[in-house]
């Protein structure tokens, strides 16, 4: 072999190399595919992750690693030998701090495969007393003020069907928002973003317009699903969200609200027996939590599949922040509206 054909692998290698860098330790791209956080961002959005702002998430074993986990994946193949190597984790120091309202990736916390990541937004950290008022956000007793882009449900009264259809015809409405006329000739579903109320409001064909709350009936309860907490995606909590350090008493009603977050990413066995609970077959009345949890919430907020349904969000299974939205492709089109637009 000739000292090119060396300068060639080389420089392949070199390239790779510096790929899998990139990748793990500043950026990645991801492809949203869901509505869960429209209008901030759409179906389509090609995102651009930010591991630098809270520290790149160093590999916990080789299946983390592009490039590197084909090999471990062929090994597996011929060995027959199942995925056991694992360095535990570590998170390198970033340039800020998880804070509430920003956009993110995570990994979701009860899905036990490798593709299954989420983009939310983070409304509560850990220690904070979290609850959702008539869709409200309330943190520590606070209502929160939040992007203009929440959508939510609404039922619309108007005046005048003529006009209304000829102004949401014109905001396009019907193309990006579901539109239900009801039993009420003049009372419509809408799914509207705070802006979109607003300017709604202004119009002399609408009376008026009041977010949807669902009921508390068991059809409509979200985590933990139980008649002491039956809590919807509207009203919710409150509930404290857990942090590295904090003790709870082990109740019915604390382990209702905490026991999966234990047993699935605290990875302790906590069980009942005869009224009594147990830590990994030790009898505890208490329990002091290893890692720090965030509530997560999609924009679109009668439509995500997000912390009211499945709980909270360890520090480790978070990617990083979503900074741009570099282009957006769907259905063979591109729309140039999104390109490079910030997220907020």
């Amino acid at each position: 072999m000739n000292i090119k054909y060396f300068k060639k692998i080389f420089i392949y290698i070199g390239v790779i190399f510096i790929a899998i860098c990139i990748r793990i330790f500043f950026i990645e791209l991801y492809s949203i595919p869901s509505s869960s956080m429209k209008n901030t961002i759409m179906p389509g959005d090609k995102v651009l992750v930010n591991k630098l702002a809270f520290g790149p998430k160093l590999p916990e074993s080789p299946y983390d690693i592009p490039w590197v986990n084909l090999l471990w994946y062929l090994k597996e193949q011929i060995s027959g030998i199942n995925r056991t190597t694992k360095w535990g984790y570590k998170r390198l120091k970033g340039f800020s701090k998880i804070r509430r309202h920003q956009v993110m990736i995570f990994a979701h916390p009860l899905l036990e495969k490798d593709d299954s990541y989420f983009i939310k937004r983070c409304v509560a950290l850990p220690g904070d007393t979290l609850s959702i008022w008539n869709s409200r956000v309330m943190i520590n007793g606070t209502m929160q003020t939040e992007s203009y882009n929440i959508k939510q449900n609404f039922y619309v009264w108007v005046n005048n069907t003529v006009q209304f259809y000829h102004i949401i015809d014109s905001l396009r409405l019907y193309t990006i928002n579901r539109v239900i006329r009801t039993e009420n000739k003049n009372l419509f579903e809408l799914q509207l973003s705070n802006s979109e109320k607003k300017r709604f409001l202004e119009l002399d064909c609408v009376d008026s317009v009041k977010i949807k709350v669902f009921s508390s009936d068991s059809t409509k309860w979200v985590y933990p699903h139980n008649k002491l907490f039956p809590w919807t995606v509207n009203n919710y909590g409150p509930l404290v969200i857990p942090f590295k350090g904090m003790t709870i008493d082990l109740t019915l009603e604390n382990v209702l609200l905490y026991q999966r977050t234990i047993n699935r990413l605290e990875r302790v066995k906590l069980e009942e027996r005869d009224g009594l609970y147990f830590i990994d077959g030790i009898l505890s009345e208490k329990y002091t939590f290893q890692h720090d949890y965030y509530f997560m919430l999609g924009d679109n907020r009668h439509n995500s599949n997000d912390s009211r349904y499945w709980g909270f969000v360890p520090e480790e299974y978070i990617v990083g922040k979503a900074g741009i939205i570099l282009f957006n492709f769907r259905y063979g089109k591109f729309n140039w509206n999104r390109l490079l637009k910030k997220i907020e």
